[in-house]
């Protein structure tokens, strides 16, 4: 059985075990199992942003797009380029593991949390994202959910040639190309961006503006040895430097002007091979992959503080074909090293970390005319920590109302303690050897409803999840007079309701839309529930796109409700909870295409200039206007 050129493509973009026709894309979803499966035969809340919609928005950055996906909130800490947060269902950052063209790409020197502010749309091809437990497929990161980022990867043979450039709003100015070629057996493509603002001021009083530069190249491809052997490569390297103020701890506790800087590279490489025999039944992939992270901050001391890592992970899968049923298998090991550096303070922040795991999995999934359902589960063995089972079960199931489709899963998911909440930011810090996972069992159960015309579709469901031994990395030890980490004896619950429609009005004119009600509790120490914070309780979006014969016109609407954060006063005041209110975005854009090489490009951001803040005391940009232009042959 020959190896499809569109499949060996896709390798790139994809984990281990990731193949599927470049026509299947709308309806294939790449992340929901180990293997594609078509979106209505998933047991699992899934959305899916093509390059169509990418294109038509004109976004800048991914952060923007994700804002129209239900069960998702993005916290962005000022400006362009200012720390960007993205929570799933209520769950922390570093809980929600992303992936950019098969690579885990979250940040062990951050926390491991991904910072979406250097992620830039331009190059991405479709976004998917799995929502709800997920650790038996994918690990330890993934226990609130996957975020899937696929870049582009042209397959018509013969070679590619498209630019771009923009400018606007606060010095902001954009540049980059993309070339390609291709033939029967293989394809090489090479990107390249760079961008850079002189930003907006962060803080609520003086005017000193925080800019931004970012510089992104990547390159992938793929050869086809023979019909049943394959490989695949990529690399991405993103170097950004961001401009960010200090906080006042004397007086206000609020961010104040001050020349701080970040300069922050991340490397991710993979290299994979696939064989296919058995006349396609069998199939085997091997890959190597890499994510080199390094951030230095620079605030004006003597020594700059600096935080590394490096993930490198072998990873094995075999999945076996056999009529409706598929059962895959995968071995992989991850080996972690982490370097801290600054200047002694409080104590020595210096370390030299590392850490090795070793998991396996197992899936099994069964496609039949009504009922479709898998089972999974996950062993992990780590260094430093308890062997750690997971679990996943879905079903499907084609109700005798032919249009409608009900759809359940429930699983259990682990999130391995990081580096700083073991050790801390200084050596004076107090490790904590029974230190457990944080670990998440969690249920939903939904609908989806297609129209005969495949014109209109939605999709709805309700889902309730539970958190136990969530890490506090910030406990006083009284009998050591010293800092700690503990996991806390109480419960985080997370409940809610997401919907998401996509109507084709027209052959010119299509709707996306969105609403979720999510209720994020946390008991106190006095053992009553808190509301979380940074997790808005209600939040919507409306987006439409309509085409004419050489223009296209783009509005998109997102709602953000009211949500709290934590104010640090001056000492000896103690924190305080706050609410943020409410907002609504409004972004505009449009294009026109001049001639069959050239095509015009504009965007309203915050068209209503909205005055608002995700993150309290920093304050995000007002009315922004860009234009650009697209040159392709």
């Amino acid at each position: 059985m020959r190896i499809q050129r569109a499949a060996i493509a896709l390798l790139l973009t994809l984990p281990v075990t990731q193949t599927l026709l470049a026509s299947d894309l709308p309806t294939v979803s790449t992340t929901a199992s180990r293997t594609p499966v078509a979106i209505e035969d998933t047991g699992s809340a899934i959305s899916i942003i093509g390059r169509e919609r990418i294109e038509a928005s004109n976004a800048t950055t991914v952060a923007e797009l994700l804002r129209s996906i239900p069960g998702l909130h993005v916290n962005q800490q000022g400006s362009r380029g200012a720390v960007t947060q993205l929570r799933v269902r209520g769950a922390e950052a570093n809980q929600v593991l992303v992936l950019i063209d098969g690579v885990e790409a979250n940040d062990i020197a951050q926390g491991g949390e991904f910072n979406f502010a250097h992620l830039s749309a331009h190059q991405v091809q479709r976004i998917e994202v799995l929502r709800g437990p997920q650790s038996a497929l994918w690990g330890s990161d993934a226990l609130a959910g996957v975020v899937n980022i696929v870049t582009r990867s042209d397959q018509a043979p013969g070679t590619k040639f498209d630019m771009h450039l923009e400018a606007g709003s606060f010095g902001a100015t954009q540049a980059g190309f993309n070339v390609s070629a291709a033939s029967d057996k293989g394809r090489i493509q090479l990107y390249a961006n760079h961008q850079g603002t002189d930003g907006t001021n962060i803080s609520r009083t003086g005017g000193e503006e925080d800019g931004y530069k970012n510089t992104t190249v990547a390159i992938n491809g793929d050869y086809a040895v023979s019909d049943n052997l394959a490989f695949t490569g990529n690399v991405r390297r993103t170097s950004s430097n961001v401009e960010f103020d200090g906080a006042d701890f004397a007086v206000t506790g609020l961010p104040v002007d001050a020349d701080n800087e970040t300069e922050a590279d991340q490397l991710y490489f993979r290299l994979g091979t696939t064989y296919v025999n058995l006349d396609g039944r069998l199939s085997q992939r091997l890959a190597f992959a890499k994510t080199d992270t390094d951030n230095e901050n620079d605030t004006g001391n003597p020594i700059t503080d600096d935080t590394r890592s490096t993930l490198d992970q072998w990873q094995y899968q075999a999945d076996l074909l056999l009529g409706q049923h598929t059962l895959s298998f995968v071995a992989d090991h991850e080996s972690i090293d982490y370097v801290q550096r600054g200047q002694v303070g409080f104590g020595d922040p210096n370390q030299d970390l590392d850490t090795r795991t070793l998991g396996s999995a197992l899936e099994y999934r069964f496609s039949g005319d009504l009922w479709d359902f898998s089972i999974s589960g996950r062993h992990e063995s780590n260094d430093d920590f308890d062997d750690a089972n997971t679990y996943r079960l879905t079903a499907a199931w084609q109700t005798p109302v032919e249009p409608v489709r009900l759809f359940a899963a429930y699983g259990r998911a682990v999130k391995n303690p990081t580096f700083t909440e073991r050790f801390g930011f200084f050596t004076t810090f107090i490790g904590n050897p029974d230190l457990e996972p944080e670990q998440s069992k969690g249920w939903e159960l939904g609908l989806r409803f297609t129209d005969t015309e495949d014109r209109f579709r939605t999709s709805a469901s309700y889902f309730e999840t539970v958190l136990e031994n969530e890490i506090n990395g910030f406990v006083f030890d009284a009998g050591a007079g010293n800092f700690t980490a503990a996991n806390i004896d109480g419960e985080s619950n997370r409940s809610g309701f997401e919907i998401e429609n996509e109507w084709q009005v027209s052959d010119q004119f299509a709707l996306h839309g969105s609403y979720t009600y999510i209720d994020s509790t946390s008991e106190n120490a006095a053992g009553r529930d808190t509301d979380e914070v940074r997790r808005p309780t209600h939040t919507a979006s409306l987006n439409g796109h309509y085409q004419w014969e050489k223009a296209g016109i783009y509005v998109g609407v997102d709602f953000n409700g009211e949500q709290t954060d934590v104010f640090f006063p001056p000492f000896p005041t103690p924190q305080q909870v706050v609410t943020l209110d409410s907002y609504t975005l409004l972004n505009v854009a449009g294009h026109y295409q001049l001639s069959e090489h050239v095509r015009l490009n504009a965007r309203l951001e915050n068209a209503l200039n909205e005055d608002f803040e995700e993150v309290f005391g920093y304050e995000t940009p007002g009315l922004a206007a860009y234009a650009g232009v697209k040159l392709t042959w």
